[in-house]
């Protein structure tokens, strides 16, 4: 690295402690400061926050269309996301910022009641911290290692401790609002670095014709296809994310955990619904940008068996191609994404610990000093274990855990999301099995039993058995054997199976905690006996607008895919079908935007 890059990274770090420091105060005051920014997000950082959570460096797409074309990102997550992320603007974020809670952990006090939703509460808060949120940390931690160290030159254990450490550093001092702002700094760094080097790259590779030209001779007409097709695409695996998208608002990556955190930051429930709709168009479109134009240069300057790691090509593409002060910037943007996404999984992963456990079950009279000391405490120790964990992920193995974390890691917990909000009689019993059961289960059919035995513990058992105990589970991750709908298959009616039995083998909650959570969240679905039960006590219940909502959700759904669609047309040299698909984005998205808006006038009113 050159000296002006050296300068470039050290303003950088500067600029984000100068941040963390004029948060630090607002962020002492007690633990609602600290985790959900005094509820006082507006919808603009909630949109910029989320996108930044989700996306860490950006290599990850880098990979994924060097590797697949369009057909890899829809299969990725793109299909589910253009339904689930409208869903949760009109349906699922209004209900989440009524409830007025710190963590979704507390959700469950509010759902269900007595000892065994103290106990279930306590218990979702370690098991979301530890697997939901050190898992996520350590896959963005590993991502980080695999794209800066070729590019700084260091070993990748050394990028996790030098940059992880300064990531703890600024989360530990403002929380939320750290976070948040920073992500919003750090989202533009990244955008802006990548694009420069993405069009440096379409130069370098002969111009932007001449790549469309190159790819399609290399990998394809089917390669810049913008409409999900391929033969991962098949019409079940397509089925089988489209119904991830209905059910993907109980994610911890999308419509609960830190997109959730954020709804019950925001100012009010209007800037909840639309921070989830600028998010919308920030994660489906805008920050793909600059990774297309780069994957696009790449699949036309590399052949694909040329390059032994993808997971590293972002790396040495920098290594190559990038000039001094360029190679800062964008050495600088990679680690903004990741650090960005890291500290946001951070500071909501801790929550649950603090407020789930600490103050609820082991220091409940402590001060409010005491909490902000246990929540920079906490969220220092478990960035530290995750970070460790990332070191230990080998690079070949992240394709894997890309469809591991976006969507093996939570199908057997799908269900919930309908539940246990639309179905008065799901309790605690079936929620506590759908939530422990997911990663045990996802991890099992994603990555094989091979994975978990040892070898020589099956060696071991052949002999004594005489059976074969290798691959008993296959790895359902290997795309080439197994369409992506298989695992996801045996995931999905797993957890259904599993929780509706766990329900009703189990008593129901109590009538009256059930009817003071319809009364805070006012939640869709079948209530019945809830609705009968309040009209008995001289009470009229809210009516619901589902029709209305389901309506306003559907106009979102064929907005967001017809962007993505005018993004992939642009990109792959399709310029008929990318304005068509551009006027029916324009007239969807006025629709969406116009029925959105008077729901919340219906509902402010």
């Amino acid at each position: 690295m050159a000296t002006l890059d050296w300068l470039i990274l050290a303003i950088y770090c500067i600029g984000i402690l100068v941040f963390a420091l004029y948060f630090q105060a607002r962020a002492s005051k007690n633990v609602e400061s600290f985790f959900i920014a005094d509820r006082d997000l507006p919808w603009w950082v909630i949109g910029f926050a989320d996108v930044a959570g989700y996306t860490g460096g950006g290599q990850g797409f880098v990979m994924v269309l060097f590797l697949s074309g369009f057909a890899g990102l829809w299969l990725m997550a793109w299909v589910s996301w253009v339904i689930w992320m409208p869903l949760v603007a009109i349906i699922w974020a209004p209900m989440w910022r009524r409830l007025g809670v710190v963590t979704t952990g507390e959700f469950i006090e509010r759902r269900y009641a007595g000892r065994r939703a103290a106990v279930y509460r306590n218990m979702y808060a370690v098991y979301a911290c530890a697997v939901w949120g050190i898992t996520s940390i350590a896959y963005g931690a590993a991502w980080m290692a695999a794209t800066a160290s070729p590019v700084l030159g260091w070993k990748p254990m050394s990028v996790i401790l030098v940059f992880g450490a300064f990531t703890i550093l600024y989360s530990l001092m403002a929380g939320l609002f750290a976070v948040a702002y920073n992500d919003v700094l750090q989202f533009f760094i990244l955008i802006g670095g990548n694009l420069v080097f993405g069009i440096l790259l379409v130069s370098k590779a002969g111009g932007i014709s001449h790549v469309l030209a190159q790819v399609s001779a290399l990998r394809g007409a089917g390669f810049l296809a913008p409409l999900p097709s391929g033969t991962s695409l098949t019409s079940v695996t397509l089925l089988a994310l489209c119904i991830q998208g209905l059910f993907f608002a109980g994610s911890p990556f999308a419509g609960e955990g830190w997109t959730a955190q954020r709804f019950m930051a925001a100012r009010n429930e209007r800037h909840a619904i639309l921070g989830q709709m600028a998010n919308g168009v920030l994660a489906l479109v805008v920050r793909l940008i600059p990774f297309i134009v780069i994957a696009l240069a790449a699949a036309a300057l590399y052949p694909l068996k040329s390059v032994p790691v993808p997971a590293a090509l972002w790396g040495e593409l920098v290594k190559t191609y990038a000039p001094p002060g360029l190679f800062g910037l964008l050495l600088v943007s990679s680690l903004a994404g990741y650090m960005a996404a890291i500290s946001s999984i951070g500071n909501w992963a801790a929550s649950y610990v603090v407020n789930d456990v600490y103050k609820r079950s082991m220091r409940p009279r402590a001060t409010e000093k005491e909490f902000v000391l246990a929540s920079r405490i906490v969220t220092g120790v478990l960035l530290a274990v995750a970070f460790l964990w990332g070191g230990l992920i080998r690079p070949d193995q992240l394709d894997k855990w890309i469809l591991f974390i976006n969507s093996a890691l939570i199908v057997f917990s799908l269900p919930l999301a309908w539940l246990k909000w639309f179905w008065w009689r799901t309790n605690a019993v079936g929620d506590m099995v759908g939530v422990i059961g997911g990663f045990p289960a996802g991890y099992l059919v994603w990555f094989g039993s091979d994975s978990i035995l040892p070898t020589g513990l099956r060696a071991a058992l052949n002999r004594a058995t005489g059976w074969d105990w290798n691959g008993i589970v296959p790895a359902f991750s290997n795309l080439d054997r197994f369409p992506f709908w298989v695992g996801f298959a045996i995931l999905f009616a797993a957890g259904w199976v599993a929780i509706i039995a766990a329900t009703l083998l189990t008593r129901p909650e109590p009538m009256e905690v059930l009817e003071k959570f319809y009364r805070s969240a006012r939640p869709v679905g079948l209530w019945g006996p809830v609705r009968r039960s309040l009209a008995a006590r001289g009470e009229e219940p809210q009516r619901t607008r589902l029709s209305k909502d389901l309506s306003a959700s559907a106009w979102g759904i064929v907005f967001y895919f017809s962007l993505c669609v005018t993004l992939f047309s642009v990109m792959g040299g399709k310029y008929i079908p990318a304005g068509g698909a551009f006027i029916v984005a324009v007239i969807t998205g006025i629709l969406f935007a116009r029925k959105a808006m008077n729901r919340l006038v219906v509902n402010i009113s």
